[in-house]
């Protein structure tokens, strides 16, 4: 089954996929491993200054490699790209969605440049996602205690239903509240503007930001719309915590003994967000 056909059927049995994302191969083979064992379809996400490091050629390769090995169909998907020419790059090589991230530049220029994106997408059957208004925060170990929301930054449904049309996008991701990274006090997502982003705009819409949304939050946005949830900071603090605690209290110096445990950690968690988004 394609990603579109997948989307299609999260949204009609109100369900969502996950998007979890790697830029370590313990990173990959934990995803993979929960994918594997609750036989789940997951979007591999890699945003683009995590696919520098991992680089683009190596990266796909990886992906495609244990996709076979493992009898899995898996959906690579660049995140956050903001380079036009890199993000042409991913789509020649074969990843199967790509992000144009404008969410910083004015509304008309984001429609240009996302709708240039998605013409040179959709000649090779590559799925695009948008993005329209402004998350703020990052994904860092030691936050503040919170974050502040400001109206302006929440995207207007309105021009989300212009955005969704003049570009033929095939995702979109709203900015509701949601915020980049975890923090103590996490901000209330606007349930209602979701809801009315949904009734005006025929797109799959995204989530970003699921780490640190408590788990009726997440319900409720499936519920409201949501067919598509990005999971990235958990899984980084997931990766640093457990790869401390073997090093802590092991004197083992192998990688390939120490980079396992990492894995079935990372592997645990990614199993708890697919069971929770019904996929």
């Amino acid at each position: 089954m394609e990603l579109d056909q997948i989307l299609k059927k999260a949204k009609r049995e109100k369900w969502a996929i996950g998007q979890f994302s790697f830029s370590t191969i313990e990173q990959l083979k934990g995803i993979i491993g929960a994918a594997k064992k609750l036989s789940a379809p997951v979007i591999l996400g890699t945003s683009e200054k995590e696919s520098k490091f991992l680089g683009l050629e190596e990266t796909i390769a990886q992906v495609r490699i244990l996709e076979n090995k493992m009898g899995l169909k898996l959906f690579l998907h660049l995140d956050h790209g903001k380079d036009l020419n890199y993000i042409k790059r991913a789509v020649d090589l074969g990843f199967d969605s790509v992000h144009f991230d404008g969410s910083e530049l004015p509304f008309k220029e984001n429609l240009k440049l996302t709708k240039e994106i998605v013409n040179y997408g959709h000649k090779k059957d590559v799925l695009v996602e948008g993005e329209l208004g402004y998350l703020r925060g990052e994904s860092r170990l030691f936050q503040r205690k919170k974050i502040t929301i400001k109206k302006e930054d929440l995207t207007k449904p309105e021009q989300a239903q212009e955005f969704v049309e003049k570009t033929k996008i095939d995702l979109l991701a709203p900015a509701i509240g949601n915020v980049h990274g975890i923090y103590p006090e996490m901000p209330e997502l606007d349930f209602e503007r979701l809801k009315e982003i949904n009734q005006k705009t025929d797109a799959f819409l995204v989530l970003h930001g699921g780490s640190g949304l408590s788990r009726d939050e997440i319900k409720k946005a499936i519920k409201s719309g949501i067919q598509k949830i990005n999971i990235n900071t958990e899984l980084r603090l997931v990766w640093r915590e457990s790869l401390q605690k073997i090093l802590k209290t092991s004197k083992e110096i192998k990688p390939y003994i120490i980079l396992p445990q990492v894995s079935q950690a990372i592997e645990k968690k990614a199993e708890e967000y697919i069971k929770l988004f019904g996929s």
